[in-house]
């Protein structure tokens, strides 16, 4: 394991660095309101070796923005598996934020932009993260009633939130909008308590019949999957697996599949895969091994 210097506060150089790097982040945001959150509790850290557990980020593992123009971003590590969570997600932000779903945005499993939460398995999107992204959203509303309320000048329990709009019960006309209220602000703060989050029976987006956000991509084959990712200068690999669990490699000859223009054999030991720029083509030189094992 790498050996970290620790300052007199205890905070190692990563930590310092991880600091730095994300105030800088924030700061390309612009204005805004930013709530951050953890998708989990405290003790779900027992589970996780303790190497794992001190790499974790301990503050935040999630987080949300509302720009200057109202739109809303939630910055997550869960991503689209084809459970759905992109849809489902957008559901319950705009639901909490009181906001047209056109207007939110979900940023899933960028490592540039995204802190670390565990990953996507076991249903915890649904289950767990899901939750505290609305207590998150439920947070921010509260934030934007309150500048609202000293904008307006009326208490907050006399305002009422629809489609990104704050307005007034007793004067419809006396209102003000997500996007003004967040205009040149710059307000962070860090979710401690779960605020109230909408009751279920005014739900309008949660539970609703709507088409996945993805559906048109996947029809149409326009979708993007790991497989798609063709990055610079990659290459594919395919390996030569044995005919069985243990067996040993004897004799091979790499003759016939190195005459696949392209290809490169690699071998290491009992090892042996070829890499090829096209996939048709790793496949194509790999079945022309001639191995033979013990």
């Amino acid at each position: 394991m790498k050996n970290e210097t620790i300052n007199k506060q205890g905070t190692s150089q990563a930590d310092e660095l991880h600091r730095m790097a994300r105030r800088d982040f924030f700061k390309l945001l612009g204005s805004g309101i930013i709530i951050f959150f953890q998708p989990w509790s405290s003790l779900d850290l027992f589970s996780l070796p303790a190497e794992q557990a001190r790499s974790l980020p301990k503050d935040f593992n999630a987080f949300l923005h509302i720009a200057e123009d109202g739109t809303v971003s939630c910055f997550t590590g869960k991503i689209e598996m084809g459970q759905g969570i992109v849809t489902s997600l957008v559901q319950e932000l705009a639901e909490e934020l009181n906001v047209p779903m056109e207007k939110v945005k979900m940023v899933m499993g960028d490592t540039d932009l995204c802190p670390f939460d565990q990953g996507t398995w076991g249903s915890l999107t649904t289950r767990v993260f899901a939750p505290n992204m609305r207590a998150a959203a439920a947070e921010a509303r509260g934030v934007l009633i309150e500048l609202a309320s000293a904008r307006l000048g009326v208490p907050v329990i006399q305002l009422d939130v629809k489609d990104g709009i704050i307005s007034d019960t007793k004067n419809a006309k006396n209102a003000v909008s997500y996007s003004q209220l967040t205009k040149g602000k710059k307000i962070e703060k860090f979710l401690d308590v779960k605020p109230s989050v909408e009751d279920y029976t005014k739900f309008t987006y949660i539970g609703k019949p709507f088409t996945r956000l993805d559906a048109t991509l996947k029809v149409t084959g326009e979708a993007k999957y790991a497989g798609d990712i063709k990055l610079p200068g990659m290459v594919f690999a395919r390996i030569l697996r044995p005919p069985s669990h243990g067996a040993k490699l004897i004799s091979v000859d790499f003759t016939a599949a190195e005459k696949v223009e392209g290809t490169k054999v690699v071998r290491d030991g009992d090892f042996i895969a070829v890499l090829h720029e096209n996939r048709d083509k790793a496949d194509e030189a790999l079945v022309k091994i001639q191995a033979e094992y013990s």
